[in-house]
């Protein structure tokens, strides 16, 4: 029966009093379940109503949409789910939730997931051997097992975000089959491949071979690396007006998680920025405005900017630029600073905290007093000078552990 208005008055009564069903005035047999009308057939056959509603209750009941014989079944295919997932993203980098380079690195994720699924390929029907062929994909860029783990790891995030569950948006309900390939690399295995590239840090002649060879700009960043362990993005976004270059500290927040980071500057460091600042050109885009590293060309550094001309330095100081990278400073910089058994003022420093299960870590509000700091800043500083001829005495802005410290963080 065409679906059409009817009166109240012309509807059938059950056909019997315990009937599951009830005549809605679109001429169909319909029951609400799980605060939404469902219908099963026409009034004119009541008993095939019932047979659909007892077929398709159980899914019902459960908040999945049964598909009826004949229907052409509503699949989400690989395209629409990846559009659908970095449209959400969206919203969370326009409230500041989620970095724009995270954003772009999930596109091209999503990217290489479509061509190699193919666009129209329906998301419940992958298995085990289209990951399989996604993995040999990822394999030709991968540069670690680490990287690979990464990799993997952020492509189910779509999945896990698309599908079924208490955290998915429900758009499929069978998560497909990703088969043992597209598990992550096992713990053994990357303990295994960093045994075999050794310590990947610095010794201190060798960071002063990049300082003798390295323009304005990154003589700064390879000095805030090993000073204040900070990583490219650090570097990249750093903002004037977190650096209290009189009082020799700064105060930035550590890029990829936010958590509060303070930072005793050395005389080195200080001196750099200040020859960065001087020269540093206006920024063409307003928004930069605040960054202390602008390029000559008057744009901000990009991360890869940044990795490609430290590669630069790394060839002109005869360095193999494939056993160190411009991260491992702040490996260094960690490696160092623990061996003065301050673990607290190192996490400060480095924009760590604690395990989650370290209770002490849950119930301290108390910040590490800056003398802390300054201790472990002048460790590392003092094992940095053994790469010179002549060692410097520890003095000067943040430089010595005698200095008085500011009482409150720089603006």
């Amino acid at each position: 029966m065409s679906t059409r208005d009817f009166t109240t008055s012309s509807r059938p009564a059950k056909p019997y009093d315990d009937y599951p069903l009830f005549a809605h005035a679109n001429g169909q047999w319909a029951k609400k379940i799980r605060g939404k009308l469902h219908y099963f057939g026409p009034w004119g056959d009541p008993n095939g109503a019932l047979r659909q509603f007892h077929k398709e209750e159980s899914e019902l009941k459960e908040g999945r949409t049964p598909k009826r014989q004949g229907e052409t079944p509503d699949v989400l295919t690989v395209k629409q789910m990846v559009h659908l997932f970095l449209e959400a993203r969206k919203l969370h980098v326009e409230s500041g939730e989620l970095e724009a380079r995270t954003w772009r690195e999930y596109k091209n994720y999503g990217e290489r997931m479509i061509r190699v699924f193919g666009e129209n390929a329906p998301v419940e029907t992958l298995g085990p051997d289209d990951f399989r062929r996604l993995r040999k994909d990822l394999q030709k860029t991968h540069k670690s097992l680490r990287s690979l783990r990464g990799d993997i790891r952020k492509i189910k995030v779509f999945f896990n975000w698309a599908g079924p569950g208490v955290n998915g948006q429900g758009y499929f309900d069978r998560m497909p089959r990703f088969g043992d390939a597209f598990r992550p690399p096992a713990q053994s295995a990357l303990d295994r491949e960093r045994e075999e590239k050794g310590v990947q840090i610095y010794t201190p002649a060798q960071i002063h071979a990049l300082l003798n060879v390295a323009g304005r700009n990154i003589k700064a960043m390879i000095l805030l690396g090993i000073n204040c362990g900070y990583g490219n993005m650090d570097c990249v976004k750093l903002p004037i007006n977190k650096l209290d270059l009189e009082g020799g500290w700064a105060n930035f927040p550590r890029t990829k998680n936010g958590i509060r980071r303070r930072n005793p500057l050395w005389p080195e460091t200080v001196e750099a920025l200040k020859a960065v600042l001087k020269a540093r050109k206006i920024p063409i885009d307003p928004k930069h405005h605040n960054r202390v590293f602008i390029t000559k060309w008057g744009k901000a550094y990009h991360a890869r900017n940044l990795s490609r001309e430290v590669g630069y330095v790394l060839t002109r100081a005869k360095l193999d630029r494939t056993a160190v990278d411009f991260y491992d400073l702040r490996r260094t910089c960690a490696s160092i600073g623990v061996q003065l058994k301050d673990d607290d003022a190192v996490r400060t420093i480095m924009g760590h905290k604690r395990a989650a299960t370290d209770m002490l870590g849950v119930y301290n509000r108390l910040q590490v007093e800056d003398s802390r700091l300054l201790a472990v800043s002048n460790h590392i500083r003092a094992w940095f000078l053994t790469g010179l001829a002549t060692p410097q005495t520890s003095q000067g802005t943040g430089g010595n552990v005698e200095q008085a410290a500011p009482s409150e963080p720089a603006a």
